[in-house]
């Protein structure tokens, strides 16, 4: 190999970032499951929460909107769905929806 792909290489190497540590790495958001309570337009809807790992937010009622492949290919979800999602802690009123579960508690298999 000449010096000039080593040094491409060698540059390339530089490049690379391991995402894996960097997503496990997000302190400024907390997952919270919800159950939806009303659809209102442009894919916003409202969410009760039940359960997270901050307790104070267990029973509050948030604005979530769909995010990632669930905006991307169009999940629909209905009011009474359990969803899961995130929370940022600089607005705690709003929650981005990332999951749809149509089980409820009370279902048994």
């Amino acid at each position: 190999m000449g010096k000039v792909q080593a040094h491409k290489r060698a540059a390339k190497a530089r490049r690379q970032v391991d995402l894996t540590t960097k997503k496990s790495d997000k302190l400024d958001r907390f997952e919270v499951e919800g159950e939806v309570l009303q659809c209102l337009p442009n894919t916003m809807f409202r969410v009760q929460v039940t359960d997270s790992e901050v307790k104070p937010m267990v029973g509050k009622t948030l604005l979530g909107t769909l995010a990632g492949k669930m905006r991307l290919f169009r999940i629909r979800v209905m009011p009474g769905d359990l969803v899961k999602g995130y929370v940022s802690k600089y607005d705690l009123g709003k929650c981005k929806i990332t999951y749809r579960s149509t089980k409820s508690k009370t279902q048994s298999s």
